[in-house]
């Protein structure tokens, strides 16, 4: 499911379907070529996504708790899968941009819920790999989006690349509806109804009303209670800075590295594609091996993540900045990627951990939320703003890299609070053995304000 999310954004930004305006010399082909649009509106289509995905990470989230996660899923996938097929079906500039905010969604329900449902029922040993795992989606469903669409639009036309990914997504929003429900550690019983019943308990627009005040009222205490945790907050800080880099290279890095090298286009496009895939598998792979085996702490996965940075940062100042060739630029490259994505699986790890079990889906979702909007969504402008005025890409290349040690001191920062905030795996076990054992509860537990326990 993650993997057909992802594989989407590869598709509307392959060339197959993407395609190209016309002009005297060549017809049109693709999106662009059909619809006519100008490069500004191309523009548009890959980050509509955001719009959905900004909306209603929230949304999924609060519902978390009073919805049953699954149903919750296949209400999302169902609203992408139908909004992928309108993609397929659209008219014209205007109808695709709608189809495409729509499918942000999907994501939006996957963010708020899966991971904790991994961190829920994955192995102790290997949590962090499981939701490496996980995040391995994301390059490898960029990868073969890219490859899906070049390979569909061709014979059968790029409608068909979209109409095809929502047929592949129909069974799994069926599984999701009909699975046996799920519960989420630290969610009431209430969490494990439908959405019909939920409806049913609506009693009129007076009621609603009354229960989407409440539900506005819910979100605002959300939103204090996980900020007044420092680890959460340093967390989302430090994988913040991080998107933004990743967000400002993966857009104008092949074009510096064009300019930088004097290589074409082409070579330029293969070349940072194929680090980037390559160096996200592994780096993110290895990220939940290190952690797994050093000891699945929120000190030792901050320290993963510091660790990362500072490296990245380095490796990738020696590459633009020092080497001359290509040749001599895509070791340091690679393995600054490699360092960089190695942090995916540990940041969300510490995200997990450091709230509330309850508060899980709307801390994942917040985050979310954050890393685009101060992330990776204003930060190629910003690069592309200061590459116009300095005229020197080795120069704007390693100006942006300062983000990464930024990061880095962000990410050590939330290391020295892990030691004196608590780990809310080990304090929801301490209120589960607790409410096992109301005949006999033994030592008292402490309850926090925001919900932490402390024997």
């Amino acid at each position: 499911m993650n993997m057909l999310v992802y594989m989407d954004r590869g598709v509307i930004s392959s060339n197959g379907v993407n395609g190209a305006r016309g002009d005297d010399k060549s017809p049109g082909y693709g999106i662009q070529g059909d619809f006519g649009l100008s490069l500004t509106q191309d523009g548009y289509l890959p980050a509509a996504f955001l719009v959905g995905l900004l909306v209603s990470s929230p949304i999924f989230a609060e519902a978390s708790k009073h919805v049953n996660a699954f149903r919750l899923i296949a209400l999302g996938l169902g609203v992408w899968t139908l909004s992928t097929a309108g993609c397929g079906l659209s008219i014209g500039f205007w109808s695709l941009l709608t189809c495409r905010m729509f499918v942000g969604v999907g994501e939006a329900s996957f963010v708020a819920l899966a991971s904790p449902f991994i961190d829920d029922n994955a192995p102790p040993h290997a949590k962090t790999r499981w939701l490496a795992t996980f995040y391995l989606c994301i390059p490898v469903g960029y990868a073969l989006g890219y490859i899906f669409g070049g390979l569909v639009a061709g014979p059968l036309g790029w409608r068909a690349a979209f109409l095809l990914e929502a047929a592949a997504m129909a069974p799994f929003v069926a599984f999701c509806a009909l699975a046996p429900p799920i519960h989420l550690r630290g969610m009431t019983k209430e969490a494990d109804r439908t959405p019909a019943e939920v409806v049913r308990g609506v009693k009129g627009p007076k009621g609603f009303g009354r229960g989407l005040a409440g539900a506005v009222r819910e979100v605002g205490e959300d939103l204090v209670t996980v900020c007044r945790h420092p680890v959460y907050v340093c967390t989302v800080g430090g994988q913040t800075l991080y998107t933004a880099f990743i967000g400002a290279i993966a857009y104008l890095g092949p074009k510096a590295g064009r300019d930088v090298f004097a290589i074409s286009g082409e070579t330029a496009d293969l070349v940072f594609g194929a680090v980037t895939v390559l160096t996200g598998v592994f780096g993110t792979l290895t990220g939940g091996y290190v952690l797994d085996r050093m000891g699945s702490t929120m000190g030792n996965a901050l320290a993963i993540c510091a660790g990362g940075m500072a490296i990245g940062g380095v490796l990738i100042l020696l590459a633009f900045g020092v080497t001359t060739s290509l040749l001599a630029f895509v070791p340091p490259f690679a393995a600054g990627q490699f360092a960089i994505f190695g942090i995916q699986a540990p940041n969300t790890a510490v995200v997990l951990w450091s709230v509330p079990a309850r508060l899980r889906p709307f801390a994942m979702s917040l985050q979310v939320i954050v890393i685009h909007v101060f992330g990776d969504v204003p930060s190629p402008v910003l690069l592309g703003w200061l590459q116009e005025r300095i005229q020197n890409w080795r120069i704007s290349i390693g100006i942006s890299a300062v983000l990464l040690f930024l990061g880095a001191a962000v990410f050590n920062l939330g290391r020295y609070f892990s030691g004196r905030e608590p780990d809310y795996r080990i304090v929801t076990a301490s209120e589960d053995a607790s409410a096992a054992h109301d005949e006999d509860p033994g030592t008292p537990l402490l309850r926090d304000t925001d919900g932490a326990s402390h024997v």
